[in-house]
């Protein structure tokens, strides 16, 4: 390859690769040495910008699979920033893991199958070692989402059935549903006669490569899973390249798995809803959904806020915005707008000036530049 066309592919593919989310920002890349795999797993963690320690607030968790095939890894993150960005999905704390070859096919394989399969010890470390962990470093929920492509799409559909319990939604990527002694098309059959307490999503998309199993699994969910507890469905896209399904079915997937989410709080922003006290009754409608609280976004909070403020009632618009903090608290630009507010009640705001700087004192929202731009809109604001 000649070297201007060498050079070319490298800045290409570096800007293809590159981490700039809206959202979101890398945590950390680490290594987790499994005790039940008993070799190293390489993690990358990914956290909201709003996210840091010493605040109340926790984020469902996603598990990404296969971090090392870049391309469809960084296109499911942009996705989930994107969705984000866009009010569609709450903020999330990802988890990526890489699977190294050598590992890969024992690490998703039964000894049903294979005597030399470790995927209970698999199982073993996403739950007993992996999920704990996200809980206590990292402020994960007890929302939990798995998504897996090729082998990880098989294995996450075996922990679909088997998990259950411990699993809000599993997307599924180029999967396969048969092993030697193994059928998922039944295991997933089998669930319809259990019992949940919210519901559970499970999305799957296949391309050219196995169409007799989503022929299977498409007729077993169509004729034997009417539970309304359990969400399933799956999309077949005909002419797909084995490594195209992931982001052919990432967004759609992850929309239909908070689009309730999205419309719940899009009640409590609607212009035509002027009632605050709603909020509680809607958070708890999250809960009976999602079996878990999840938080209202930033954006829909602080558009309550700005909408009461422009229809010039600014005693609601501190109502809102003081929800909005009471939920972000490092959201230090909430007690500026709510200075405004006072400032035209005519209100005394030197409380809220003190609360505005311990909060922007102990934000990581922000970079130092921005606090210091935010310090300047405070004296623009009162002067």
């Amino acid at each position: 390859m000649p070297k201007r066309f060498a050079l070319l592919f490298i800045l290409l593919t570096t800007t293809l690769f590159a981490q700039n989310y809206e959202r979101y920002k890398k945590l950390k890349d680490t290594t987790i040495h499994s005790k039940n795999l008993g070799f190293g797993k390489k993690i990358s963690v990914t956290v909201p910008v709003e996210w840091q320690n010493g605040i109340k607030n926790n984020f469902p968790l996603i598990i990404v699979f296969d971090r090392q095939n870049k391309r469809s890894h960084n296109y499911i993150i942009n996705t989930i920033d994107y969705l984000t960005s866009n009010e569609q999905m709450p903020s999330s704390v990802i988890i990526s893991v890489e699977s190294e070859q050598r590992y890969r096919y024992n690490e998703t394989q039964y000894k049903t199958s294979d005597p030399s399969g470790l995927a209970l010890e698999n199982e073993k470390f996403i739950f007993e070692e992996l999920i704990p962990l996200a809980e206590k470093e990292y402020k994960a929920s007890k929302f939990r989402i798995l998504i897996g492509h090729s082998r990880y799409g098989y294995f996450t559909t075996s922990l679909f059935s088997t998990r259950i319990n411990d699993l809000n939604g599993v997307i599924s990527m180029s999967p396969f549903f048969f092993q030697k002694n193994i059928d998922l098309t039944d295991s997933i059959s089998k669930m319809n006669s259990l019992s949940y307490t919210s519901k559970k999503y499970y999305r799957f998309g296949i391309g050219n490569d196995y169409p007799e199993d989503f022929a299977k699994m498409d007729s077993v969910i169509k004729k034997n899973i009417p539970n309304p507890f359990l969400d399933i469905k799956g999309y077949r896209f005909k002419a797909a390249d084995h490594n195209a399904t992931p982001g052919l079915l990432i967004n759609t997937a992850l929309y239909d798995l908070f689009e309730e989410w999205s419309a719940i709080q899009a009640e409590y922003s609607s212009t035509r809803q002027k009632d605050l006290s709603i909020k509680k009754s809607l958070e708890q409608k999250i809960v009976s959904s999602y079996g878990t609280k999840l938080n209202f976004s930033i954006g829909v909070l602080n558009g309550k806020g700005w909408f009461f403020y422009n229809e010039k009632q600014y005693d609601k618009a501190i109502q809102a915005w003081q929800i909005l903090l009471d939920t972000y608290p490092n959201f230090s630009q909430g007690f500026l707008y709510i200075i405004k507010a006072q400032i035209q009640l005519k209100q005394n705001y030197l409380q809220t000036v003190e609360k505005f700087k311990t909060s922007l004192v102990n934000s990581e929202l922000y970079t130092e530049k921005e606090k210091q731009e935010l310090e300047t809109e405070l004296q623009e604001i009162t002067k």
